[in-house]
């Protein structure tokens, strides 16, 4: 479908199972890459949606219109090294593996030293963060990508997908790049 697709959906939480856990739906907590300081960082963030009980689940609208969506197959122990995320949008991976550290490690840095400071003044790089996009539940296989490179002009993150099978995504760009409402929870991947 070409031009814009109204509320991106995502159903979560069945009826029953909200029902065992409490009398309201937990709030959407997804991890994002965004950008800080000119470098991309890993955070956890907690979107404003209020999700609407239908369809026996609890739907929550992320983000306001997207585009075109596009399903991505990417070959095992593929490597992408510094990467930016083309447009601001949801990524949600059906299968394989992605492990993203958040910000690159600097060119000739090998990738067991990424939390290692660099040398640059004390606070200005961010510490690195490692995040494990995969499949199974929510938390670990949904991801909001808004570290543009327009944004994270010294370091963007780096990507890489160790799977011995390939990694399966659907990217969802959201319309003119706008970021969902959101507030950061914490540094690094959502973990609950």
């Amino acid at each position: 479908m070409r031009g814009p697709i109204s509320f991106l959906t995502l159903v979560i939480v069945t009826r029953a199972a909200a029902a065992e856990t409490s009398t309201s739906p937990p709030p959407l907590n997804i991890t994002a890459l965004s950008s800080r300081n000119g470098y991309s960082v890993l955070e956890c963030w907690q979107l404003s949606s209020i999700p609407v009980d239908a369809m026996s689940a609890a739907n929550y609208a992320v983000g306001g219109n997207t585009t075109q969506a596009v399903w991505s197959r990417i070959e095992p122990r593929t490597h992408i090294g510094e990467a930016w995320a083309p447009h601001v949008q949801l990524s949600i991976i059906l299968n394989g593996l992605i492990r993203i550290t958040s910000p690159a490690p600097e060119p000739n840095a090998s990738i067991k030293s990424v939390s290692v400071q660099d040398g640059l003044q004390a606070g200005q790089r961010p510490d690195s963060k490692v995040a494990y996009i995969m499949p199974g539940t929510l938390v670990s296989s949904v991801l909001i990508a808004a570290d543009l490179k327009s944004l994270s002009t010294i370091a963007g993150h780096f990507t890489e997908f160790p799977s011995g099978e390939p990694t399966i995504l659907v990217q969802i760009p959201f319309e003119g790049d706008r970021v969902p409402e959101h507030k950061v929870l914490h540094e690094g991947a959502c973990l609950a």
